[in-house]
C-alpha cells in the first residue's frame, strides 16, 4: 500500500511540474509579444521572466521553513492558490510593473511553494531508487516545456496574449487537485517519532555523516546499529555520534549546511549555471527571430530543447542509480557541455533550422541530466533528513542566478549592439560553474561509492 501511495505522489509531482514549468517555460514566447505591446527593450521585458524565476527559486528557504512547520500538502495547496491568483489577473495588466508584480513576484512565489514541496516529497517516498524517481518527476518540467510553447503560440494567434493567459490560469487550477493527493512518507513518520535531530540518509541501513570540525576537516562516521541511540543525552545536539560532542556546534540548520564546504561549492555552481540557463530560456526565442527564424520556429526550437531535457532528466535519474558512476563528475560534465553549446549559438553556420535543432538537442540533453541529478546530489551532500533545507538554500542561489542572467544578458545586447553577446555571457557562466565544482578535491570527485562522501578521514 505504501509503495502504491509513493507512485501516486510521484505522478502528482510529475503533473504539477508539467503544468507549472510548461507555463513559465513558455514566457520566452511572450517576450516577443510584450516587446511589441509595450514598446520596450529586451532587457526590461526579460526582467519580468527573470523576476519570476528568481522568486520561484530564491524563496526556497522560506518554503523550507513552512515545510517544517506545516505539512507538505498544505504548502503545495497554498502555492496552487497563490499562483492561480497571480495568473488570473494577468489579462488585465496595464503596464510592465503590473506584470512584474503579479507574474514575476506572486506567481513566482506560488510556484516555489508548489515545486519544492511536491518534488522533495516525491524523493522522500523512495530510498533505493530515489535518483530514478526524482529524475522521472523532473522530466515532467521538461515535458511541459515541450508541449506548452507551441500551444501558447497557437493560443496567442487565436485569442491574443491576454486571452491566452485566461486559459493558462484555468490549467494552473488543476494543481489544486494534484496537491490534495500528497501525503507524508514513512520516513517522515519515523522522524516525528524520533526524539533526536540526527542527520540520516536512511532508516534501514547504515548512515553516513559528514561533520565539519573546527580545523576545517571533515570526518565521515558510520552508524550501523541502535547502539548510538543510548548516547542521545540531549535532543538539541547536532548528532548522536559522540556523547561528548559540543552541543553549541551547529545548533542551527543553516550552520549544518553552510559549514559543509562541498555543499557550498555546489550551491555556487548552481548559481552560475542558472545564469546561463535563464539566458537561453528567456532570450533564446527572441534571438531566433533576430537571425531570421519565425515565431513558430522559435516555439518549435524551445520545445526541441525541452524535449531533449525531458529525456535527459530520465537518463540522469537512471545514471544516478549506478553506484560505480560518480555523480559529481557527471554533473560538472553536463555543465561543460551546456556551456559549449551556448557559446556555439553565435556561429552563423548553425543559424539554419537544422543547425539550431542539433545544438538544442545537445544542450537540452545535458541540461536535463543536470536536473535529474540535482536532488540526489543534495541528498548525497547533506543527507535525507536535510533534503528540504538543502534544496531550499540551493534554490535561493539558483534564484539569484536566474534573476541576474536575462537582464544582464539583455543589457549586453543593447550595449554592444550584438545579439550574440548574451550567449557568450551565458556560456561563460556555465563553464565557470563547472570549474567551481572541480575545486572539490580530485580524490573525492573520483571516488566511486553508493553514497557520495566528501570526508578525508574515516573513523
Amino acid at each position: 500500500m505504501e509503495k502504491s501511495w509513493g507512485i501516486v505522489i510521484s505522478i502528482s509531482a510529475f503533473l504539477i511540474q508539467f503544468l507549472m514549468f510548461g507555463i513559465c517555460l513558455s514566457f520566452g514566447i511572450y517576450v516577443i509579444e510584450l516587446q511589441n505591446e509595450f514598446d520596450s527593450g529586451l532587457s526590461i521585458i526579460s526582467s519580468i521572466g527573470s523576476v519570476h524565476f528568481g522568486f520561484q527559486l530564491f524563496t526556497g528557504p522560506m518554503v523550507s521553513f513552512l515545510m517544517r512547520k506545516i505539512s507538505y500538502r498544505k504548502v503545495c495547496l497554498l502555492g496552487s492558490l497563490i499562483s492561480s491568483i497571480g495568473l488570473s489577473v494577468l489579462p488585465f495588466t496595464p503596464n510592465i510593473p503590473y506584470l512584474i508584480a503579479f507574474f514575476g513576484v506572486l506567481t513566482g512565489i506560488g510556484y516555489s511553494l508548489l515545486y519544492l514541496s511536491s518534488h522533495t516529497l516525491s524523493g522522500l517516498w523512495f530510498d533505493d531508487n530515489r535518483s530514478l524517481v526524482t529524475g522521472i518527476v523532473t522530466a515532467g518540467s521538461s515535458l511541459g516545456g515541450v508541449v506548452f510553447p507551441p500551444l501558447v503560440e497557437i493560443l496567442i494567434e487565436e485569442y491574443g496574449w491576454r486571452g491566452s493567459m485566461f486559459i493558462l490560469a484555468a490549467l494552473n487550477l488543476q494543481t489544486i487537485l494534484l496537491a490534495g493527493l500528497l501525503r507524508e512518507s514513512p520516513i517522515q513518520h519515523a522522524w516525528k517519532k524520533s526524539k533526536t535531530k540526527s542527520i540520516k540518509n536512511n532508516l534501514a541501513g547504515s548512515t553516513v555523516y559528514t561533520i565539519p570540525e573546527s580545523n576545517g576537516n571533515h570526518i565521515c562516521t558510520r552508524e550501523t546499529t541502535s547502539e548510538n541511540t543510548t548516547r542521545n543525552h540531549n535532543a538539541k545536539t547536532l548528532t548522536n555520534i559522540d556523547k561528548g560532542s559540543n552541543p553549541k556546534k551547529g545548533n542551527f540548520t543553516v550552520l549544518k549546511l553552510f559549514r559543509n564546504i562541498p555543499y557550498d561549492l555546489f550551491t555556487l555552481n548552481c548559481l552560475l549555471w542558472n545564469v546561463g540557463a535563464s539566458v537561453h530560456l528567456l532570450l533564446g526565442p527572441d534571438y531566433y527571430t533576430k537571425v531570421g527564424r519565425s515565431v513558430s520556429e522559435a516555439a518549435i526550437l524551445l520545445s526541441v530543447s525541452q524535449g531533449a531535457a525531458c529525456f535527459g532528466s530520465v537518463v540522469g535519474g537512471v545514471l544516478g542509480n549506478y553506484h560505480n558512476i560518480n555523480r559529481c563528475v557527471l554533473f560538472l560534465s553536463t555543465n561543460l557541455i551546456s556551456g559549449l553549446c551556448l557559446l556555439a549559438y553565435p556561429f552563423p553556420v548553425l543559424h539554419t533550422m537544422a543547425g539550431f535543432i542539433a545544438v538544442n538537442l545537445l544542450y537540452g540533453l545535458s541540461f536535463g541530466v543536470s536536473l535529474g541529478l540535482l536532488i540526489i546530489l543534495v541528498s548525497d551532500f547533506v543527507g535525507s533528513e536535510l533534503i528540504a533545507d538543502g534544496m531550499g538554500y540551493l534554490m535561493l542561489l539558483c534564484g539569484i542566478g536566474t534573476f541576474l542572467g536575462p537582464p544582464f544578458g539583455g543589457y549586453l545586447v543593447q550595449m554592444t549592439e550584438s545579439d550574440d553577446a548574451a550567449f557568450y555571457f551565458g556560456g561563460s557562466a556555465y563553464l565557470l560553474s563547472a570549474l567551481v565544482l572541480m575545486v572539490i578535491p580530485i580524490k573525492d570527485c573520483l571516488r566511486r561509492s553508493k553514497k557520495y562522501s566528501v570526508s578525508i578521514s574515516v573513523t
